[in-house]
């Protein structure tokens, strides 16, 4: 058994002791005796208040404590755990397109009967029915995943069979690529309250974008912004072509989209009145000096503004996709080669969000993610909003020993 609220103990604990305490204060009164002279005497009773040595109305005293408990342990609202549940995994499915062949596969042979499954993707999925019908048909989905959400929804789903289980595993299967990453993923996983166990499936292949900006001038902020992600790609890694216009689309632009390019029309607009605005792609999160240009939102939103009003969508075109980007970038300033800015323009400036998976991390990162030794116990896991069959009846317990105190009380006054 776990309490919720197991403050509410003490408190209880406290009050049943504050109970007997009084007990052992009583009033007597004095005992009659015949004065001459009583018509100088005022009317009324004489008592006084005095310690006793043992508490009287033992009964009544052991019924307002019995109510003091029942109260203390209904509001701690004790939640039962199923014995001999053993180990119980949550298993967070990391189905974003990173994931390579065999993915399916692989979460089929960790999951088992009894875990809690989370899938990923630019969201997470708290599976609460027929996960045996979802594993058959798990495939990895074009868009980019965010760890953070899953690992949120892991804590979510473990309270769910916190009440069936001895202690909790989680288990999170995934390519585990660098762009999975924000800054929140790292505190997450070292705030599970037991075991991390990371299980790295294989990527599907990763392109680096080779951006070329057409028709913007020498000092234009996006083409700095572009050359440097451009110099920055690893070695190792096929390049795909990413295509800006600051104009209109082109016969050639379409025809380069249809054969896998990414087509990004990034409107070219002066900004006159500078302010700092909050924008994300639900990995990197940045604020500085931007403004918001009119998007077309036809297609998937791959990132938005503070207030959540999209500032770019994409649309596929053939094999590759037409992006619009509503960012208005102050053409004075450093803002376009601020390291926010850049690391936020893989998206805008990356290459389609179905085959745009960054590197996977390195081995020793991965390690770094894992954490090794017991499992968490179910009652760390709990978050409150798990039913509590047993409040009811604690609380039907106590309104019945209230009433008993009542009766006890107004007899013994009689």
């Amino acid at each position: 058994m776990s309490w919720l609220s197991p403050l509410w103990l003490v408190v209880g604990a406290a009050g049943a002791f504050a109970t007997v305490a009084l007990h052992f204060i009583t009033t007597s009164r004095a005992p009659a005796a015949p004065l001459p002279t009583a018509r100088f005497v005022p009317r009324g009773e004489a008592s006084a208040v005095a310690r006793a040595r043992r508490p009287e109305d033992r009964v009544l005293l052991a019924v307002r404590v019995l109510a003091v408990l029942l109260l203390a342990a209904a509001f701690a609202q004790p939640v039962l755990h199923t014995p001999g549940g053993g180990v119980r995994r949550v298993i967070v499915a990391d189905r974003s397109r990173g994931a390579g062949a065999g993915f399916g596969a692989q979460v089929r042979n960790e999951w088992k009967a009894g875990d809690a499954l989370v899938l990923l993707d630019s969201a997470a999925h708290v599976v609460t029915g027929g996960a045996e019908d979802t594993l058959s048909t798990i495939v990895p989905f074009p868009v980019p995943g965010v760890l953070s959400a899953g690992i949120i929804a892991a804590r979510r789903a473990a309270s769910a069979v916190a009440t069936h289980a001895d202690s909790i595993e989680l288990v999170v299967i995934s390519p585990v690529t660098a762009d999975e990453f924000d800054s929140a993923t790292s505190p997450l996983l070292r705030a599970w309250p037991g075991r991390v166990r990371v299980v790295r499936v294989v990527a599907s292949p990763t392109y680096w974008p080779t951006v070329s900006v057409a028709g913007v001038a020498m000092d234009d902020p996006i083409a700095a912004t572009a050359l440097m992600i451009s110099r920055a790609a690893p070695p190792a890694l096929p390049r795909t072509p990413v295509r800006v216009t600051r104009l209109s689309f082109t016969t050639t632009d379409r025809a380069a989209a249809q054969d896998g390019a990414a087509l990004v029309h990034w409107e070219q607009r002066p900004t006159n009145r500078p302010s700092a605005a909050g924008l994300t792609d639900n990995r990197t999160t940045v604020v500085a000096t931007l403004s918001r240009v009119p998007v077309d939102t036809s297609g998937t939103v791959i990132a938005r503004w503070a207030d959540g009003v999209p500032a770019a969508a994409e649309q596929s075109l053939g094999t590759g996709c037409l992006r619009h980007v509503g960012v208005g970038v102050p053409t004075v300033g450093d803002a376009a080669i601020q390291p926010g800015v850049v690391a936020l323009s893989h998206t805008l400036l990356g290459p389609c969000i179905a085959r745009g998976a960054w590197p996977v991390i390195s081995d020793s990162s991965l390690a770094a993610l894992q954490t090794s030794g017991a499992a968490a116990s179910a009652s760390a896991l709990l978050t409150g909003e798990e039913p509590s069959v047993l409040v009811p009846w604690l609380l039907a317990a106590a309104l019945l020993t209230l009433l008993a105190e009542y009766g006890l009380r107004t007899g013994a006054r009689s």
